[in-house]
């Protein structure tokens, strides 16, 4: 096996932190529910999306996301009319609009998300004809598809 020279250890040593960060696991401590949450977050993002700086605010996320999934169940459960409910449906609208904000503080939603704004065209939608269209789309009246090409004018 050939030496490794300095300059390649140098970098070793400064790409090193990053490595361990690329799909960190749920701290030991949190709970199962809000682990299962941290799990699916993780995996749906990009490698090295969640920073050492960033995991308490995820952590606080998922606890958010687990709280609310419990306050859904229990509201699923009691009656529309009972008192109750409207405390739990006040308590549910809270902690969804605290998980939203950390989603967001984390760029996990999709307006949030630079990377799926750097397109604004769906990559998945076409605007030629379907497969199971026998004959091509006609043109919307007023679209820009009936006035003539600046090159046909030319």
């Amino acid at each position: 096996m050939p030496r490794k020279s300095a300059n390649q250890l140098a970098m070793e040593a400064i790409t090193a932190p990053w490595v361990e960060h690329e799909r960190p696991p749920p701290p030991a401590d949190m709970p199962e529910a809000a682990a299962i949450v941290w799990q699916e977050v993780v995996s749906s993002m990009k490698a090295r999306h969640f920073l050492k700086e960033a995991h308490q605010l995820l952590a606080r996320y998922c606890h958010a996301m687990a709280e609310c999934a419990r306050l859904e169940s229990e509201l699923a459960r009691v009656g529309v009319g009972l008192p109750s409910y409207d405390r739990l449906s006040q308590r549910l609208n809270s902690t969804a609009a605290t998980a939203l904000s950390y989603a967001r503080a984390l760029r996990l939603t999709p307006k949030s998300n630079l990377e799926s704004r750097a397109d604004g065209c769906d990559p998945h939608r076409s605007m030629g004809p379907r497969p199971w269209e026998d004959e091509p789309r006609k043109p919307k009246l007023g679209s820009d598809d009936l006035r003539p090409h600046r090159s046909a004018i030319a």
